[in-house]
């Protein structure tokens, strides 16, 4: 036992004691403080990981109130499953690292051989060898896992980004369908009426059978609208479900069912373009892949041509009694393999992140612009029926429903004249719907929030 201490006495003083002193910790609290940093900058609002007791009651104080978009969204942040899954990668991009700052171990070899003649002593040897290309490469291998660790804080805090947008879309898209049932609901009852006065009115002969006809099959058809009007609402809130991480008793959460207004002020759009470069999370992550390739091939130039190197100690005992000792070097000769696939491979995976780098910035620039010509749009949309197609439609109908009594109409042209103010109410409520979806979209596709909203929501923490 002393031979073996004594060996790897030697080997340990030959590494430096600063290899000890820089192994990285497996503890990923840090580098998940730093995606909620990035969240909280550019969304507002805080992620947990490993939920706690805090974060369950946050979450049920939130749904006993009528649910907002941003409220919801702080529920999804708090509570989707899959979301809390994907936190898991960057412990494990955190113990790559770790596992990148570490040396490999040392290797103990040990023998005993034993003669068939006297002298009957055993014949004992020992060795303990370190690689040495793996000292050498050390730093170079704990920078590219230390740019594979950025690259996937920022691939999960986009994917918290992507998960508040899309809980934004859905719940503006069921507060949407919300409004549209309470004015069928209206619409049902009022077509109801008519269609009993219209029976009425056929009963005492004052119209024809084509007028009745076409009266109660309208009153039909908005049943019909209102059943699949509820049927899509109650998909909508099983979506809402599935990002906000709800389940059992805790569906039953209430709504605040009318859209918001449109604002009097649109967002700042200047300069969004630039603005996405840069501080869109997933360019950064491109930008860091691209980087730790770069810094994994200059490695692999440098070392091809580098024998493969173990260094060590051994020592031997002879039947004798006489103790041998000394270093051993083992080396692995690059004759077939100097390495060039290995340099080929790199080289065409560096080309390829730029390349998708470049692409991927194109993309981003198209998607900004689509977004703000959309929300343009939507804005044009919601104020020219707000301000001109529903009044017109209600006027039209309040003037038809006049003539109608003065038996001046007919029951067909009333029907007519509420089928369109309808069909415009579900305009003005898509249309507002469209511009907040729109809005969303837009921040999504800038990367964060355009501008500082303060929301009682947006900073608590559990």
């Amino acid at each position: 036992m002393k031979i073996i201490e004594n060996s790897l006495r030697f080997v340990l003083l030959a590494v430096p004691p600063i290899v000890f002193a820089g192994c990285a910790s497996t503890n990923p609290g840090p580098a998940f403080n730093d995606v909620d940093k990035t969240v909280l900058t550019r969304l507002g609002q805080s992620v947990q990981w490993q939920n706690t007791n805090g974060v369950a009651q946050t979450v049920a104080t939130l749904l006993q109130t009528n649910l907002i978009a941003q409220s919801a969204v702080t529920i999804a942040l708090l509570n989707n499953k899959s979301l809390q899954a994907e936190f898991g990668e960057i412990g494990i991009s955190q113990a790559e690292l770790a596992q990148a700052a570490r040396l490999h171990n040392i290797e103990l070899f040990g023998s005993w051989r034993f003669p068939n003649r006297p002298p009957s002593a055993v014949d004992a040897e020992y060795s303990a060898t370190a690689d040495f290309l793996d000292l050498l490469t050390l730093p170079a291998r704990k920078k590219i896992a230390a740019q594979n660790l950025e690259q996937t804080k920022q691939q999960v805090a986009g994917k918290v980004l992507q998960l508040a947008a899309e809980t934004q879309a859905q719940f503006y898209d069921l507060q949407a369908k919300l409004e549209l049932v309470k004015r069928l609901e209206t619409i049902v009852a009022a077509n109801d009426v008519a269609a009993d006065f219209a029976q009425r009115q056929y009963d005492a002969g004052d119209i024809t059978d084509l007028e009745l006809h076409n009266q109660q099959a309208q009153a039909m058809q908005s049943h019909l609208d209102l059943m699949n009007a509820k049927a899509e609402t109650l998909a909508q809130r099983e979506q809402l479900n599935r990002l906000l991480g709800l389940s059992g008793d805790q569906i039953n959460w209430q709504i605040a069912d009318e859209l918001p207004s449109l604002p009097d002020k649109e967002l700042p759009l200047e300069n969004l373009e630039l603005l996405a470069v840069n501080q869109r999370l997933d360019l950064a992550a491109a930008r860091n892949q691209i980087e730790a390739i770069a810094t994994a091939l200059r490695l692999e130039k440098k070392v091809r041509f580098i024998p493969v190197a173990a260094l060590g100690v051994d020592t031997e005992r002879t039947p004798d009694g006489q103790r041998v000792t000394g270093p051993t070097l083992d080396l692995e000769i690059p004759i077939f393999d100097q390495g060039q696939p290995a340099v080929a491979k790199l080289v065409a995976e560096f080309q390829q992140a730029k390349d998708n780098y470049d692409a991927l910035e194109v993309n981003i620039r198209s998607e900004v612009r689509e977004a703000r010509n959309a929300l343009l749009a939507a804005r044009e949309a919601v104020e020219f029926s707000e301000n001109n197609l529903l009044p017109s439609q209600q006027t039209i109908l309040k003037e038809t429903l006049l003539q109608y009594n003065a038996m001046q109409k007919n029951s067909f042209d009333l029907a007519f004249a509420k089928e369109r103010e309808q069909n415009a109410e579900q305009s003005s409520i898509e249309a507002l719907r469209d511009y907040w979806i729109a809005r969303v979209e837009l921040e999504r596709a800038v990367g964060g929030r355009l501008i500082n909203e303060t929301n009682t929501f947006e900073r608590s923490t559990p």
